[in-house]
């Protein structure tokens, strides 16, 4: 039965006391040999992620209760011992604790646990051991045959743990591993361990110790030490060689690098990533870190004297010396705003590419100055952006420079009119140095502009939401907007601009939004059909082809925009003229979870100019499916298992004749042992944009568990039009609960990238909670 030790006979309280005082110093006792064990398993790789947590802090509530549970009490008044006999089962605070018996010698002030002891601690460590003996007061003390598992797997084991004072705890014949004993067989060696004559813990300086360590993988001895140290996670910082790697590229030879973690101090750091090219030479790279307290920054230096620089002969590569300096940070000024950089200076287009600091497909990098406030109903946004071009075929003075583009929206606190009221405001300053252009069938497409010019775009708009009796919804909105230009620099400036430095624009806008959703369920369904309608009344555009457009060049007609007031993206173009949207939405559930959601609609110029048949300077609504009255129709149609299954198809057809003009096919799904995804897009000619041929690709993955910790994956890209593989890779892996390695062939064809074909090989292993290392080859 359950007692309390405080509920015993009065008789026995000064010894029950003093059993209830001893059984609590036993468990907090416990702890404090133990707790190194788990700070040393956690501290086993420290160098892998340097931001360590905290160490694991044991604390107890002194007025919480203790449950003792035994088959028998035992009292010893001549020798002043208490002992607990027989499926011993103690609870204090947090702490759990078992055994087969629990004796506390009061003359002595020592706890004894014996047979089958484990200690359950709040954490969710486990810890076993046939004999545990210590001082109520923490200073010595010894444990036989320990063992502990954390709850992320970490298991170790030693013959002997000993606590010789304060702060030194010996370990004897300690063993380190995260995998499991087998089930079969539990004396076979697991796959990988780390033995050690003796492990030596000093909390004082937090430092773990080892003496005579050797690494085994199954069974067989690799590599020995006659001394290993690290620290604790509590120390939560330590300068050390973090995890190597490896490989070869045949512009840049074979490769090693080791890198270096440098623990300056509590607040800042440097790592050192040194890297050795046969072909090329030493690349020198270190990365400082700080943090300020409110916030952190780092500053990345790399750079190379290249041994051969006719390796990259004809590309921006074909120098001696090339580098980058890069810095992010962020700081939060106040609890509403922050202040950040992400910026790159590169010595050329393709040094972070070619040296595999990045992706090997980036072809630009952003460098951005930002400023961002948040409140409880509006937003502030404020950057300055400088795209790095990282690819030869592109030229830099082409790109513009963003100084800046400032971003507020702001919702009204109350309701205005019983509804929502907003303001937007939009404020873009650009500069480039060269006007970006393209001549398609005898027409100019200007893309950016050449100078600086300035644009500053607010808009008010309202809406409120109306629901009948009768279950109709409808929605009145409107909005008044307009649009300022200013283009001190007249070389290049468009045909508003050429005469006046000054353009100005503006847009009322009304219209109202009415859906009409009807339920009807039966036993193992219910549907939803909603028609849908949206009048939307509005002067002409004006200005059209005679402003700069930067950031509405984008334009995709399909279902995801048919019942946006304004279709066009960014701010440059504004839709105009009276339009009308109509489609309905269907939506279906199923008792056995499975959805079915679809969506078809079109859209009607009724009256004023289209906006989308104009030629701007981009020609960006020509040939859209919105530049005639009647628009193409968009449909799109998605289906859901409830369990892992998962399509959508979007498209959309001409009408006049129902061809296929695009379409976007996504669909994943996991069953049993195999998943995947299987993707699927069709653009039609669009000559306006210099697409004079039909464009059509399918994307795949897959993945197959093929036994318990073995996988094999692959994903491909197929360009149909031209029958040919795009990119496509294959991985085999194992990965189980303490070690993983991988195998991966990769290849990229050269037709659909800037750089040569290339095709690699990497093979990578990790030891889990130690680290691992990864070894990689390219060649054409």
């Amino acid at each position: 039965m359950w007692r309390t030790v405080q509920d015993a006979d009065n008789r026995l309280t000064g010894k029950r006391s003093g059993l209830q005082a001893g059984l609590r110093s036993f468990l907090l006792a416990s702890a404090a040999v133990v707790l190194p064990l788990t700070a040393w398993m956690a501290a086993i790789s420290p160098l892998a992620a340097q931001s360590l947590t905290d160490s694991v802090k044991f604390q107890t509530d002194p007025n919480a209760r203790m449950l003792v549970e035994a088959d028998q009490m035992v009292y010893d008044y001549d020798r002043e011992r208490v002992s607990a006999v027989g499926n011993v089962q103690i609870y204090y605070d947090q702490y759990a604790l078992q055994a087969d018996k629990v004796t506390y010698d009061q003359a002595s002030a020592r706890l004894i646990a014996e047979g089958n002891v484990q200690i359950t601690e709040p954490d969710g460590n486990v810890v076993t051991a046939n004999h545990v003996d210590i001082t109520d007061d923490f200073r010595s003390g010894f444990v036989r045959s320990l063992r502990v598992k954390t709850p992320q797997n970490a298991r170790f084991a030693a013959d002997r743990a000993e606590r010789k004072d304060e702060d030194i705890v010996v370990f004897d014949k300690g063993v380190y591993t995260t995998c499991e004993p087998c089930r079969d067989n539990p004396n076979k060696s697991p796959v990988w361990q780390i033995k050690a004559s003796r492990i030596i813990y000093n909390s004082k300086d937090k430092m773990v110790y080892y003496k005579a360590a050797k690494l085994e993988f199954l069974g067989v001895p690799l590599l020995y030490t006659p001394y290993l140290a690290h620290p604790d996670p509590s120390r939560q910082r330590k300068s050390g060689f973090l995890t190597p790697s490896a490989g070869y590229d045949k512009q840049l030879g074979y490769h090693a690098t080791i890198p270096y973690f440098w623990a300056l101090s509590d607040s800042y750091d440097v790592t050192f990533s040194p890297t050795y090219y046969t072909k090329q030479g030493l690349l020198g790279k270190a990365t400082w870190r700080q943090h300020l307290g409110t916030g952190t920054y780092s500053m990345t230096l790399s750079g190379i004297n290249q041994l051969d620089k006719k390796e990259f002969t004809g590309t921006s590569g074909e120098q001696r010396f090339r580098g980058a300096l890069q810095s992010k940070g962020q700081f939060n000024l106040n609890r509403q705003w922050k202040f950040g950089w992400d910026v790159s200076l590169l010595s050329d287009k393709r040094f972070l590419r070619d040296y595999k600091q990045v992706d090997r497909n980036q072809e630009d990098i952003l460098s951005t100055i930002y400023l961002i406030g948040q409140g409880e109903r509006n937003h502030f946004d404020a950057r300055a952006n400088y795209y790095n071009i990282m690819t030869d075929n592109l030229s830099q003075s082409e790109q513009a420079i963003a100084h800046p583009v400032i971003d507020y929206s702001a919702y009204a606190k109350n309701p205005v009119f019983g509804g929502e009221a907003r303001l937007q405001v939009n404020s873009t300053s650009l500069t480039r140095d060269d006007e970006t252009s393209a001549t398609i069938g005898g027409i100019k497409r200007t893309y950016g502009v050449s100078g600086t010019y300035n644009r500053t775009s607010a808009e008010a708009s309202w809406k409120r939401k109306i629901v009948t009796k009768g279950g109709q919804v409808i929605t009145p909105f409107a909005s008044l907007r307009g649009d300022f230009y200013w283009m001190p620099s007249k070389s290049g400036a468009p045909a508003a601009l050429v005469n006046n430095s000054v353009a100005a624009r503006g847009m009322p806008t009304l219209g109202v939004d009415y859906r009409f959703p009807i339920l009807v369920q039966s036993e193992q369904t219910s549907h939803i059909i909603e028609p849908i309608a949206q009048v939307i009344v509005r002067p002409n555009e004006a200005k059209i082809g005679e402003l700069p457009n930067d950031d509405s060049q984008s334009l995709i007609f399909d279902d995801s925009i048919l019942f946006d007031p304004n279709k066009f993206s960014g701010y440059d173009r504004l839709e105009g003229g009276t339009r009308a949207n109509v489609g309905f939405q269907y939506r279906m559930q199923m008792a056995n979870g499975w959805s079915v959601n679809a969506l078809a609609g079109q859209s009607f110029q009724i009256a004023g100019t289209n906006s989308f048949s104009k030629q701007d300077l981009t020609s960006t609504g020509l040939e859209s499916g919105l530049d005639r009255k009647k628009s193409d129709y968009v449909a799109r149609v998605g289906l859901n298992s409830g369990q892992g299954i998962q399509a959508i198809a979007r498209g959309r057809f001409d009408s006049r004749n129902g061809k296929l003009k695009y379409a976007a096919v996504e669909s994943s799904g996991a069953y049993n042992r195999y998943s995947g995804t299987l993707g699927y897009s069709y653009t039609d000619k669009r000559p306006s944009a210099g697409i004079n041929e039909i464009r059509q690709e399918i994307t795949a993955s897959a993945a197959i568990r093929l036994k318990k910790d073995w996988s094999l994956s692959g994903a491909m890209r197929y360009d149909i039009k031209n029958k040919g593989l795009v990119s496509s890779k294959i991985g085999l892996k194992y990965d189980d609960e303490c070690f993983t390695v991988s195998l991966a062939y990769e290849q990229t064809r050269g037709s659909y990238s800037d750089l040569s074909a290339e095709k690699s090989i990497k093979f990578r292993f990790n030891l889990k909670s130690i680290g691992g290392a990864g070894i990689g080859r390219s060649f054409d």
